[in-house]
Protein backbone atom coordinates (compact mmCIF):
# COMPACT_ATOMS: atom_id res chain seq x y z
CA UNK A 1 0.00 0.00 0.00
CA UNK A 2 1.06 3.91 -0.91
CA UNK A 3 -0.40 6.92 0.93
CA UNK A 4 0.29 10.40 -0.18
CA UNK A 5 0.04 11.58 3.30
CA UNK A 6 1.91 13.02 5.14
CA UNK A 7 3.20 14.19 2.10
CA UNK A 8 2.58 18.55 2.21
CA UNK A 9 0.26 19.85 -1.10
CA UNK A 10 2.88 21.99 -2.59
CA UNK A 11 1.71 25.51 -3.26
CA UNK A 12 -1.16 25.54 -1.33
CA UNK A 13 -0.29 27.79 1.70
CA UNK A 14 -2.02 25.37 4.14
CA UNK A 15 0.90 22.61 3.14
CA UNK A 16 -0.60 19.77 5.47
CA UNK A 17 -4.49 19.20 4.85
CA UNK A 18 -5.56 16.59 7.51
CA UNK A 19 -8.98 15.15 6.70
CA UNK A 20 -12.14 15.62 9.39
CA UNK A 21 -11.20 12.43 11.32
CA UNK A 22 -8.10 13.68 12.73
CA UNK A 23 -8.64 17.20 12.45
CA UNK A 24 -8.80 17.54 16.36
CA UNK A 25 -6.23 15.35 17.31
CA UNK A 26 -3.81 17.31 19.64
CA UNK A 27 -5.74 20.60 19.68
CA UNK A 28 -4.95 20.37 23.51
CA UNK A 29 -1.11 20.48 23.31
CA UNK A 30 1.63 23.02 21.94
CA UNK A 31 4.53 21.87 19.92
CA UNK A 32 8.00 24.22 20.28
CA UNK A 33 11.25 23.76 18.34
CA UNK A 34 13.62 21.54 19.64
CA UNK A 35 16.02 24.08 19.61
CA UNK A 36 17.10 27.64 18.18
CA UNK A 37 16.84 27.09 14.68
CA UNK A 38 17.92 30.19 13.62
CA UNK A 39 21.25 29.64 15.24
CA UNK A 40 20.93 26.32 13.69
CA UNK A 41 20.72 27.61 9.92
CA UNK A 42 24.03 30.05 10.64
CA UNK A 43 26.16 26.95 11.33
CA UNK A 44 25.27 25.03 7.94
CA UNK A 45 28.06 25.73 5.51
CA UNK A 46 28.05 29.24 3.65
CA UNK A 47 26.60 27.20 0.72
CA UNK A 48 22.78 27.36 2.21
CA UNK A 49 21.93 30.96 1.06
CA UNK A 50 18.25 31.97 1.97
CA UNK A 51 16.82 31.05 -1.53
CA UNK A 52 17.86 27.76 -0.97
CA UNK A 53 14.74 25.07 -1.28
CA UNK A 54 14.96 23.25 2.28
CA UNK A 55 15.07 26.93 3.52
CA UNK A 56 12.46 28.17 1.46
CA UNK A 57 9.96 25.76 3.07
CA UNK A 58 11.37 26.42 6.29
CA UNK A 59 9.70 29.55 6.26
CA UNK A 60 6.45 28.98 5.16
CA UNK A 61 6.03 25.91 7.58
CA UNK A 62 8.48 26.91 10.88
CA UNK A 63 9.92 30.05 11.18
CA UNK A 64 7.12 31.37 13.45
CA UNK A 65 6.02 29.38 16.62
CA UNK A 66 2.11 29.94 15.75
CA UNK A 67 2.89 28.20 12.20
CA UNK A 68 5.16 25.90 14.04
CA UNK A 69 2.28 24.50 15.70
CA UNK A 70 -0.10 24.65 13.60
CA UNK A 71 1.85 23.05 10.47
CA UNK A 72 3.52 19.92 12.90
CA UNK A 73 -0.12 19.24 14.57
CA UNK A 74 -1.20 19.28 10.88
CA UNK A 75 1.35 16.93 9.53
CA UNK A 76 0.84 14.39 12.90
CA UNK A 77 -2.30 14.20 12.26
CA UNK A 78 -2.09 13.18 8.84
CA UNK A 79 0.42 10.40 10.47
CA UNK A 80 -2.51 9.28 12.45
CA UNK A 81 -4.70 8.80 9.55
CA UNK A 82 -2.12 6.42 7.99
CA UNK A 83 -1.94 4.91 11.37
CA UNK A 84 -5.79 3.84 11.21
CA UNK A 85 -5.74 3.17 7.77
CA UNK A 86 -3.23 0.16 8.53
CA UNK A 87 -5.02 -0.61 11.72
CA UNK A 88 -7.62 -1.26 9.18
CA UNK A 89 -5.60 -3.43 7.65
CA UNK A 90 -4.47 -5.25 10.66
CA UNK A 91 -7.96 -5.61 11.52
CA UNK A 92 -9.12 -7.68 8.60
CA UNK A 93 -6.08 -10.13 8.23
CA UNK A 94 -6.89 -10.71 11.52
CA UNK A 95 -10.62 -11.15 11.11
CA UNK A 96 -10.02 -13.20 8.36
CA UNK A 97 -7.87 -15.59 10.34
CA UNK A 98 -4.68 -15.17 7.49
CA UNK A 99 -2.22 -12.73 9.67
CA UNK A 100 -0.03 -15.21 10.70
CA UNK A 101 0.47 -15.78 6.71
CA UNK A 102 0.76 -12.21 6.35
CA UNK A 103 4.45 -10.05 6.22
CA UNK A 104 4.27 -6.06 7.15
CA UNK A 105 7.04 -4.09 6.37
CA UNK A 106 5.83 -0.69 7.07
CA UNK A 107 8.61 2.24 5.95
CA UNK A 108 9.08 5.43 4.43
CA UNK A 109 10.44 7.18 1.50
CA UNK A 110 12.49 9.46 3.18
CA UNK A 111 12.93 11.17 6.32
CA UNK A 112 11.89 15.01 6.75
CA UNK A 113 12.91 18.49 8.24
CA UNK A 114 11.03 19.79 11.31
CA UNK A 115 12.82 22.44 11.53
CA UNK A 116 15.84 21.46 12.45
CA UNK A 117 18.95 23.45 10.79
CA UNK A 118 16.31 26.00 10.02
CA UNK A 119 15.04 23.73 7.35
CA UNK A 120 11.93 22.05 5.93
CA UNK A 121 11.40 19.28 3.35
CA UNK A 122 14.14 17.16 2.50
CA UNK A 123 17.45 16.14 0.03
CA UNK A 124 20.53 16.26 2.40
CA UNK A 125 22.28 13.66 4.25
CA UNK A 126 21.69 15.32 7.66
CA UNK A 127 20.01 11.96 10.05
CA UNK A 128 16.42 14.15 10.12
CA UNK A 129 16.33 13.26 6.68
CA UNK A 130 17.91 9.81 5.74
CA UNK A 131 16.89 8.06 9.13
CA UNK A 132 13.18 6.53 8.17
CA UNK A 133 11.20 4.27 10.16
CA UNK A 134 11.15 0.35 9.41
CA UNK A 135 8.32 -1.72 11.46
CA UNK A 136 8.30 -5.38 10.18
CA UNK A 137 5.97 -7.99 11.59
CA UNK A 138 7.11 -11.47 10.48
CA UNK A 139 5.10 -14.55 11.02
CA UNK A 140 8.32 -16.43 11.10
CA UNK A 141 10.10 -14.38 13.77
CA UNK A 142 11.08 -16.26 17.14
CA UNK A 143 8.81 -15.25 19.68
CA UNK A 144 11.62 -13.56 22.19
CA UNK A 145 12.79 -11.15 19.54
CA UNK A 146 8.85 -9.78 18.50
CA UNK A 147 8.59 -6.49 19.71
CA UNK A 148 12.33 -5.68 20.03
CA UNK A 149 14.81 -3.22 18.06
CA UNK A 150 17.85 -3.89 15.85
CA UNK A 151 19.95 -0.93 14.90
CA UNK A 152 21.32 -2.37 12.07
CA UNK A 153 22.20 -0.54 8.68
CA UNK A 154 19.21 -1.31 6.67
CA UNK A 155 18.38 0.04 3.31
CA UNK A 156 15.49 0.86 0.95
CA UNK A 157 18.04 -1.76 -1.55
CA UNK A 158 17.32 -4.40 0.77
CA UNK A 159 13.24 -4.32 0.53
CA UNK A 160 12.56 -6.22 -2.63
CA UNK A 161 15.48 -9.02 -1.93
CA UNK A 162 13.58 -9.11 1.42
CA UNK A 163 10.24 -9.38 0.23
CA UNK A 164 11.09 -11.77 -2.77
CA UNK A 165 12.73 -14.34 0.06
CA UNK A 166 9.79 -14.73 2.01
CA UNK A 167 7.93 -15.53 -1.13
CA UNK A 168 10.93 -18.50 -1.55
CA UNK A 169 11.95 -16.64 -4.54
CA UNK A 170 15.80 -16.00 -5.62
CA UNK A 171 16.68 -12.01 -5.93
CA UNK A 172 18.19 -11.04 -9.46
CA UNK A 173 22.17 -10.75 -9.29
CA UNK A 174 21.86 -7.00 -10.05
CA UNK A 175 20.00 -6.69 -6.62
CA UNK A 176 22.61 -4.70 -4.51
CA UNK A 177 20.42 -5.05 -1.58
CA UNK A 178 20.52 -7.98 1.08
CA UNK A 179 17.32 -10.11 2.61
CA UNK A 180 17.12 -8.02 5.79
CA UNK A 181 15.21 -11.21 7.93
CA UNK A 182 18.72 -12.66 8.09
CA UNK A 183 19.10 -10.16 11.01
CA UNK A 184 16.45 -12.59 13.13
CA UNK A 185 16.26 -16.18 11.53
CA UNK A 186 19.68 -16.60 10.23
CA UNK A 187 21.85 -14.38 13.01
CA UNK A 188 24.66 -16.47 12.40
CA UNK A 189 25.02 -15.82 8.62
CA UNK A 190 27.72 -13.30 6.68
CA UNK A 191 28.22 -10.29 8.79
CA UNK A 192 25.66 -6.75 8.59
CA UNK A 193 26.93 -3.83 6.81
CA UNK A 194 28.93 -1.14 9.01
CA UNK A 195 28.28 1.57 6.67
CA UNK A 196 26.57 2.86 3.71
CA UNK A 197 26.98 5.06 0.96
CA UNK A 198 24.58 8.16 0.40
CA UNK A 199 24.05 10.31 -2.66
CA UNK A 200 21.30 12.80 -3.91
CA UNK A 201 21.68 14.71 -7.39
CA UNK A 202 21.60 18.32 -7.80
CA UNK A 203 18.37 19.53 -8.53
CA UNK A 204 17.25 22.98 -11.19
CA UNK A 205 20.82 23.93 -9.65
CA UNK A 206 23.20 23.88 -7.13
CA UNK A 207 22.02 26.92 -5.13
CA UNK A 208 18.36 25.66 -5.10
CA UNK A 209 19.11 21.99 -4.10
CA UNK A 210 22.93 21.43 -4.04
CA UNK A 211 24.07 17.62 -4.90
CA UNK A 212 25.42 15.88 -1.83
CA UNK A 213 27.59 12.61 -1.19
CA UNK A 214 28.08 10.97 2.46
CA UNK A 215 29.60 7.96 4.16
CA UNK A 216 27.88 6.92 7.29
CA UNK A 217 28.98 5.04 10.04
CA UNK A 218 27.20 4.66 13.17
CA UNK A 219 29.21 6.86 15.18
CA UNK A 220 31.12 9.12 12.16
CA UNK A 221 29.34 10.78 9.11
CA UNK A 222 31.33 12.02 6.24
CA UNK A 223 29.79 14.58 3.90
CA UNK A 224 30.69 15.80 0.82
CA UNK A 225 29.06 18.95 -1.15
CA UNK A 226 30.97 18.55 -4.55
CA UNK A 227 29.47 21.70 -6.26
CA UNK A 228 30.46 23.79 -3.95
CA UNK A 229 34.05 21.89 -2.59
CA UNK A 230 32.62 22.12 0.68
CA UNK A 231 33.38 18.66 3.19
CA UNK A 232 32.00 18.15 6.60
CA UNK A 233 32.58 15.60 9.43
CA UNK A 234 30.05 14.69 12.22
CA UNK A 235 31.07 12.58 15.63
CA UNK A 236 27.50 11.08 15.67
CA UNK A 237 28.40 9.72 19.12
CA UNK A 238 28.85 13.07 20.82
CA UNK A 239 26.67 15.32 18.36
CA UNK A 240 23.57 13.15 16.99
CA UNK A 241 21.86 16.47 15.85
CA UNK A 242 24.87 17.35 13.45
CA UNK A 243 25.59 21.07 14.66
CA UNK A 244 29.39 20.48 15.52
CA UNK A 245 31.49 20.01 12.58
CA UNK A 246 34.98 18.06 13.31
CA UNK A 247 36.18 18.75 9.63
CA UNK A 248 39.12 21.41 10.87
CA UNK A 249 39.54 19.66 13.72
CA UNK A 250 43.08 18.62 14.09
CA UNK A 251 41.83 15.48 15.84
CA UNK A 252 40.38 14.12 13.62
CA UNK A 253 42.75 13.87 10.85
CA UNK A 254 43.93 10.53 10.62
CA UNK A 255 39.45 9.34 10.60
CA UNK A 256 38.81 12.31 8.03
CA UNK A 257 41.32 10.78 5.68
CA UNK A 258 40.50 7.46 5.94
CA UNK A 259 36.71 8.40 5.32
CA UNK A 260 37.41 10.74 2.49
CA UNK A 261 39.25 8.18 0.59
CA UNK A 262 36.73 5.24 1.37
CA UNK A 263 33.47 7.60 0.66
CA UNK A 264 35.66 7.98 -2.68
CA UNK A 265 35.92 4.36 -3.43
CA UNK A 266 32.43 3.70 -2.94
CA UNK A 267 31.49 7.04 -5.47
CA UNK A 268 33.28 5.67 -8.20
CA UNK A 269 31.69 2.29 -7.54
CA UNK A 270 28.21 3.12 -7.91
CA UNK A 271 28.70 5.38 -10.96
Amino acid sequence: MAFFAPHSWDGNPEQFLPQNETFHVYENITLHPPYDMKASFKRLPKLFKEHNEARNRFRHRFNEPQKYDKMLKNYFRLITGVDAACKAVWDELEEQGILDETMFVFTTDNGFYHGEHGLAGKWYPHEESIRVPLVVWDPRMPEGLRGTTDDSFTLNVDLAPTILGAANLTPPEMMQGRDFSDLYLRPESAPWREEFFYEHPVHLNKEIIPASTALVRKGLKYIDWPGWDTEQLFNLTNDPIEEQDEIKNPLYAEVLKEMRERHNVLREWVK
